[in-house]
C-alpha cells in the first residue's frame, strides 16, 4: 500500500514537473506505520476524535492501543493518544488529569523523534488549555521543523483567529492549508472562523452551513452553527438547531454551550443557571474562549454580574481579541454601558496592541 502510494505520488510529481524540496522528498519516503494494520487503527482513529463525542473519542483510543499493541511504540501513534486525551478535556468529559495525559503522549512522541513537527504543535495545542501564550511558541517551532505541518498551520491560525483576533496575520495560514489540507475538519472550520471572530456572521454562516451538512452529529458543528444565526439575530433558526443534540450528547461542553444560548433567548435564568454543573465550569475556566461565549451568553440573558466575570476570566486566561470585545459581538450588547466592561476592553486594547504576531 506504501509503495503504491509513493508512486502515484512520483508520478503527479512527474506529470506536473515540480521540484520537491528535501522535506517534501522526505514526506514523499516516509513510513511513520509500517504495519499497514496498525496504519489503519490509526486513521480510524483520527475520524472518530473529529466526531468530538466521547463515545467517539474513547473508541479511538482503543483503535490506538490496538495499533500500539501491533507496533510496539511509535511516535505517530503517541501523537494520536496526545489528541485524544486532549479532546476529552476540549469537550468537558474529562478533566486536568487527561490534560497531563495528553502532555506526557506528546512528550514520549518528542523523546522517540526531536525533530518531529507535529509533537510539537500537539505541545502548542496542549497549551491552548494550560498556558495560553506559550501555544505560539510551540506552534512557531513546529512550523520552523516542517513549514507546512497541518497541525501547526491550524493551530496557530485558530490562535490568531480565536484568542487574539489577528485577522490578517490568519489570512496566509488559512490560504496555505487550502492549499495542502483542504478536506481537513480544523481547515473547513477556519472558512467560519476567520469571519466569525471578526463579527462578520453573515460571510461566517455559508462554510459553517457545509460543515454541519456534512457533520449535523458533531457538537461543535452544531454549537457553532447556532451561535452564528443568533449573533444575526436568527433566535428561531438558533433554537432549533441546539434541540437536535440536547437528548443525544447532554454532557458534551459544546452542546451544554448550545443550551446555556437556547435558555438566554428564552429568557429563561432558571434553566440556564441549571446548566452550569461543577464540570462544565471546570471546563469553562480552563478555556478562554469557552468563557468569552460564555459572557456574550449570560449578557444576552441579561444576568450582568456573570457576563462580566466569565469575560475577566476568559482575559485572564489569555483571550485578547479586543475588536471583537470593543464592538463587534453583538451577543455583548447588553452590557456595552457598563463600566467594568470599559475597563476590561481597555486592559485588552493595550494588551492586544502589544501583541506581536
Amino acid at each position: 500500500m506504501f509503495d503504491i502510494q509513493e508512486k502515484v505520488s512520483r508520478s503527479i510529481v512527474k506529470a506536473l514537473k515540480l521540484k520537491l524540496t528535501p522535506e517534501e522528498e522526505h514526506k514523499m519516503t516516509e513510513r511513520p506505520i509500517e504495519d499497514v494494520r496498525a496504519y489503519e487503527c490509526y486513521l480510524k482513529a483520527n475520524a472518530e476524535i473529529l466526531k468530538l463525542t466521547g463515545d467517539a473519542i474513547n473508541r479511538a483510543i482503543r483503535y490506538l492501543q490496538n495499533a500500539l499493541d501491533i507496533m510496539g511504540d511509535n511516535a505517530l501513534l503517541y501523537l494520536g493518544m496526545a489528541f485524544a486525551h486532549l479532546h476529552l478535556v476540549n469537550i468537558g468529559v474529562e478533566q486536568e488529569e487527561y490534560l497531563a495525559k495528553a502532555e506526557e503522549f506528546a512528550k514520549k512522541a518528542m523523546a522517540m523523534d526531536p525533530e518531529f513537527a507535529k509533537a510539537q504543535a500537539m505541545l502548542g495545542w496542549i497549551a491552548m488549555w494550560s498556558n495560553t501564550r506559550q501555544a505560539i511558541h510551540h506552534f512557531k517551532k513546529a512550523l520552523s521543523i516542517s513549514p507546512d505541518d497541518t497541525l501547526a498551520l491550524q493551530g496557530l491560525a485558530i490562535f490568531y483567529v480565536q484568542v487574539v483576533g489577528k485577522i490578517a496575520a490568519t489570512i496566509p495560514l488559512c490560504e496555505r492549508l487550502a492549499q495542502i489540507d483542504p478536506l481537513d475538519q480544523p481547515t473547513k472550520w477556519l472558512q467560519g472562523g476567520i469571519h466569525f471572530y471578526n463579527g462578520e456572521y453573515n460571510l461566517a454562516l455559508p462554510p459553517w452551513r457545509r460543515l454541519y451538512d456534512e457533520s449535523p452529529e458533531n457538537p461543535l458543528n452544531q454549537c457553532y452553527y447556532a451561535l452564528t444565526m443568533a449573533s444575526l439575530g436568527q433566535m428561531d433558526q438558533a433554537l432549533s438547531i441546539i434541540d437536535q443534540s440536547a437528548n443525544v450528547t447532554p454532557s458534551n461542553a459544546f452542546t451544554k454551550l448550545g443550551l446555556m444560548l437556547k435558555y438566554a433567548i428564552l429568557k429563561d435564568k432558571d434553566r440556564a443557571f441549571q446548566e452550569m454543573t461543577p464540570d462544565f465550569q471546570k471546563t469553562c475556566h480552563r478555556d478562554c474562549i469557552f468563557s468569552h461565549h460564555l459572557a456574550s451568553i449570560f449578557a444576552l440573558l441579561g444576568a450582568k454580574k456573570e457576563a462580566l466575570d466569565w469575560l475577566e476570566n476568559a482575559i485572564d486566561q489569555g483571550f485578547i481579541n479586543y475588536p471583537l470585545l470593543a464592538e463587534k459581538d453583538p451577543l455583548l450588547e447588553n452590557i456595552r454601558g457598563e463600566e467594568r466592561l470599559k475597563k476590561l476592553v481597555e486592559r485588552v486594547k493595550y494588551e492586544w496592541e502589544d501583541f506581536e504576531v
